[in-house]
């Protein structure tokens, strides 16, 4: 605020304004200023051409504008509640991305977690048959070797949150739309079902692979050789 701005008209006479003070709009453009102040710049007064009409909520703007639009002075009208509706619904689109984003996410957490699972207990083959043969339960057993997927889950996320923070901002300032603008804020539950849905796959997967423990056989990976 308090900065200068040259502003045109239609017959590109400048004006300049000084900021008085800043809004924040995310659909169009406006600049707002009072007669007196066009006057002063132009040396003309202003000549209006349109006019804002607040309703109640209660009633219907349609019937509103259509009567509106019976007086001759009045060459069309425009209901803003279905330029917001309109937006909304162009912009809902942006939700099938989104889960199509999460779903690839989740193919590529399983896919990794799958992979490092299955590395751990074929590394530790005999280990986890000599956890067996001791006598430890099938969850005991299963406990021994997930936990550090769990841990493994965990630290991705805290690392996943914090660079998706920043990753998020950088992308949302990437984004360039003429007269429309993407508020950039995220909600404090969109980081618990990021952290939920995290923590899913990887149970999913030690769910999964817990099937090999099972089948490993005790006798035949304690007479393997390393």
């Amino acid at each position: 605020m308090g900065d200068t701005v040259t502003l045109r008209d239609d017959g590109m006479r400048e004006l300049q304004v000084v900021v008085s003070g800043i809004n924040r709009n995310f659909v169009y453009d406006y600049i707002y200023m009072n007669e007196h102040t066009y006057t002063a710049g132009i040396k003309e007064a202003p000549e209006f051409k349109s006019a804002y009409i607040n309703v109640a909520k209660e009633t219907a703007a349609h019937q509103v504008a259509a009567g509106i639009m019976k007086m001759t002075e009045v060459s069309s009208v425009t209901v803003n509640a279905d330029t917001e509706e309109r937006f909304s619904s162009m912009l809902s689109s942006m939700n099938y991305i989104v889960l199509v984003i999460i779903i690839c996410a989740g193919g590529l957490a399983f896919i990794v977690l799958y992979n490092l699972t299955n590395i751990n207990i074929t590394e530790r083959i005999r280990e986890i048959a000599t956890i067996k043969v001791l006598g430890f339960y099938k969850k005991e057993t299963a406990s021994y070797v997930f936990r550090e997927n769990i841990m493994l889950a965990l630290m991705g996320t805290g690392v996943g949150l914090v660079l998706g923070h920043f990753l998020h901002a950088f992308v949302m300032s990437e984004i360039k739309v003429d007269m429309v603008a993407f508020d950039t804020k995220i909600e404090p539950i969109s980081y618990l079902y990021s952290v939920l849905l995290t923590l899913a796959f990887a149970c999913f997967v030690n769910m999964f692979m817990s099937g090999k423990l099972d089948r490993i056989n005790m006798a035949e990976s304690l007479k393997s050789v390393d």
